[in-house]
Formats: C-alpha cells, sequence, structure tokens
C-alpha cells in the first residue's frame, strides 16, 4: 500500500463520493409515491429533480471558482453537511414549494460542491490520461441510482419514503465527511510517475482536440465554439433527461410494469450511465472526443426513437434497449466533456470555464422532464415527445461535424487576441 500513488486514493475517493450523489438519478423511484399521497401531476413531481439539476448547473460556476482558489477539500466539507440538511429536512415535506428548496435548492448545492470538486481537484492529478480519469472520478455519479436505487425502493416499502430520506441523508454525510479528509490538490509542480518511478513530465498521450492554450471565462465565452458546444450539449442531454426521469413511470403505465420491475429499469439506466462513462472516456483518449461525442448523439437519437417505437408497436422489451443507450450516451457525454473543456480552453480555469459548460446540463435537466412530462399531462402519453427529442439529436452530430475543430478555435483565438 505503500507504494501506491496517493492519485489514486483521491481517485476512489472522489468515485465514491459521485455514486452518493449519483442518488439524484434515482428520483423516478420516488415519483409514484408522492403523487399517490399528494395528488401531484407528473410534471409538478418532477420539480424537486428539476431544480435540484438546475441548481447543480449553476452551482458549478461559484463551485468552480471556489475550487480554483482553494482547492476540492473545502468542497467536500461543505458538500456532506448540506447533504445531510437536504435529505432531512426533505423528509418533512407537506408541499412541492418544500421540497424544491430542500431536495432542489440545499440538495442540489450539496452535488454542485462535490460534483465539482471531484472534476476540479481529482483531474488535476491526471493531466496524462484526462478522458480515462474523468471517467473513473466521475463514474460513481451514474451508477448511484444503480446501487442505491433498489435499496431505496425496498426503504421506501419497509419505512416509508420520509425515512428514507432519513437515512440517506445521514449515511451519505458521514461517507462524504470521511472523503473529505482524503480529497486534495496535488503539490505545486508536481506531475506523475512513469513505470521506472520518474517522474514522467509532460502530458503523455495529447488528445487530437487539445490545443495548447489557456483561455479566461470571459475569452472562452467569446469563442463560437464554446457556444456551439454549449448547444450539442444541451440538445443531447435534454433527451437523456426525459429518459432518466420518465422511463419509470412510462414502463408501469403503458408496458405493464411491475413497481420493482420499473426500478429495475432505472438500475439498468444507472448501470449504462456508469458503462458510459468508464469506456467512453477512455476510448476517447485514442480516437478523440469529437468522434465520441457523434457516436454519443447517435446512440442518443436510437434511445429516444426507440421508446416510441416501444409504446407504438406495443413492444415492452424494447424499453430495455432504449434504458442501456440512453444510460451509455448519457455517461458517456458527462465523462467527456470535463476532457473536452480542458483540451480546447485549457487546465488553468477549468474549474470556473467547466462550471459555464455545465449550465447547458442544467438547461437540459430543465427541459428534458419538464417538457416530457408536460407532453404527458397534455397528451395522455409520451409519444410526441420522444419524436421530438430524437429529431432534436441530429443537429448535435452536424456540430461537431463541422463546426466544433481544434484548428478553428485555435485560429479564432489568433485573430482575435485570444488565449495565452
Amino acid at each position: 500500500m505503500r507504494n501506491v500513488p496517493y492519485r489514486i486514493y483521491v481517485a476512489i475517493a472522489c468515485f465514491f463520493m459521485t455514486l452518493c450523489l449519483g442518488t439524484l438519478y434515482a428520483w423516478p423511484i420516488f415519483i409514484p409515491h408522492l403523487e399517490a399521497e399528494f395528488g401531484w401531476s407528473r410534471a409538478t413531481v418532477t420539480l424537486p429533480f428539476t431544480v435540484a439539476s438546475v441548481v447543480l448547473s449553476l452551482g458549478m460556476v461559484p463551485a468552480g471558482r471556489l475550487q480554483d482558489i482553494k482547492g476540492p477539500k473545502s468542497l467536500v466539507a461543505m458538500c456532506a453537511v448540506l447533504v445531510l440538511i437536504g435529505y432531512v429536512l426533505s423528509s418533512f415535506a407537506t408541499n412541492i414549494i418544500w421540497l424544491v428548496v430542500t431536495y432542489g435548492l440545499i440538495l442540489g448545492s450539496a452535488i454542485a460542491a462535490g460534483y465539482m470538486a471531484s472534476v476540479g481537484g481529482g483531474l488535476k492529478w491526471f493531466p496524462d490520461m484526462k478522458g480515462t480519469a474523468t471517467g473513473i472520478l466521475v463514474g460513481g455519479f451514474g451508477l448511484g441510482a444503480a446501487v442505491f436505487g433498489p435499496i431505496a425502493q425496498q426503504m421506501i416499502e419497509a419505512v416509508g419514503w420520509r425515512q428514507s430520506f432519513i437515512i440517506l441523508g445521514i449515511a451519505f454525510s458521514i461517507v462524504i465527511g470521511i472523503i473529505s479528509l482524503i480529497v486534495k490538490n496535488p503539490p505545486a509542480g508536481w506531475t506523475p510517475q512513469a513505470k521506472n518511478g520518474k517522474k514522467q513530465g509532460g502530458l503523455g498521450r495529447v488528445s487530437p482536440e487539445y490545443t495548447g492554450l489557456e483561455f479566461s471565462p470571459k475569452q472562452m465565452l467569446r469563442t463560437p465554439q464554446f457556444w456551439l458546444m454549449w448547444v450539442q450539449y444541451f440538445l443531447v442531454l435534454s433527451a437523456g433527461f426525459s429518459i432518466l426521469v420518465h422511463l419509470k413511470p412510462l414502463a408501469e403505465e403503458f408496458a405493464g410494469f411491475t413497481p420493482m420491475a420499473a426500478a429495475g429499469l432505472v438500475s439498468l439506466i444507472s448501470a449504462s450511465n456508469f458503462t458510459g462513462r468508464f469506456f467512453l472516456s477512455p476510448l476517447s483518449d485514442v480516437i478523440g472526443r469529437i468522434k465520441s461525442f457523434n457516436m454519443i448523439a447517435v446512440l442518443m437519437t436510437a434511445a429516444t426513437a426507440s421508446a416510441a417505437v416501444a409504446i407504438l408497436m406495443d413492444i415492452p422489451s424494447v424499453l430495455f434497449f432504449t434504458a442501456i443507450a440512453g444510460g451509455v450516451a448519457f455517461g458517456g457525454y458527462l465523462a467527456l466533456s470535463p476532457a473536452f473543456t480542458a483540451d480546447m480552453w485549457g487546465s488553468k480555469n477549468f474549474g470556473i470555464n467547466y462550471g459555464l459548460m455545465f449550465t447547458a446540463w442544467g438547461a437540459a435537466s430543465f427541459a428534458g422532464p419538464f417538457f416530457a412530462g408536460l407532453a404527458y399531462d397534455l397528451t395522455g402519453g409520451y409519444i410526441p415527445a420522444y419524436i421530438v427529442f430524437s429529431l432534436l439529436c441530429i443537429p448535435a452530430v452536424v456540430i461537431t461535424t463541422s463546426f466544433v475543430k481544434p484548428s478553428g478555435l485555435i485560429a479564432f483565438a489568433k485573430a482575435h487576441g485570444l488565449g495565452s
């Protein structure tokens, strides 16, 4: 154990922290129980999840700034405290506003702090393998619902959703509190060691998207490549969120799944989410981020289209493909985007720069679940929503294929005096 590089401990710690935080994706398990107790509409009951996702997105900007200045340790400690407060207070909810504040605002802020500590602080330990490392550092976020979803379902059936919130809050805050003692920035001037024990130096394998430039947040926002990538991020993940949030109730109401079987779909999405993060991220180190993004957009198109096909043709088994394809695409995209941001716009201001890029995740987390829920409330089904989402994924391929290229960013930066 004495010879294990410290960055391995950091990676393991970040993985387990994001595993705890990934229970955000288990929200669909709570939907039927909240609807039964309060009589809320489908669009209403998704609001706490939607607000938590938006707050996570917007919170990544100040969290990134704090990460760049103070490092990840303070963010992890903050995360532990807010997780406890958010879950415990959520257990006392009597109306949707209460849940929006406690689960949406407080827990969303906790996840923002923990997620940024993982990608911002953890990635500094792996300059030689950004894609692979990102898949490990935040891989738990995709796996959380697969691990804790069935546990949460059984707890709800045994003690109710309120006590389940309390148990999750206490358990997760203890685990994340311990992790705060491990996660930290590498020492100044640190570089990873090669297998011979000597300092490796350099960056190891360099991604095709690596520009070698450092952009401030203001400079990054002036580049068209940032905004095009933001739009692609939004389109693909809006479709992904519609699957993550609504596939369980869809399976129960339109495909005859039992609650436990539908919860199994949530776990399958989560496991596939983890698979996408874990395997597509190292693949992007080899074939490049842009080719990987294109693969993901095509896969998400197939996932959303298959959900509509499953309902239209009454083939429930197709929903397993929806869960797998949607989960892999969603997880893969989230694993690639931090590495892509660092490659294109540099590592110096990575925390706040990625926080700005991550706002697309927040916008998608609102648009996807809300409009799918609205379509359900207006039409009594999900077919129109999934047809639209599948069509919206097509422009995402065009964006990365034709408009977002490192050579274009370098030329734009040179022409406008941006980057250093």
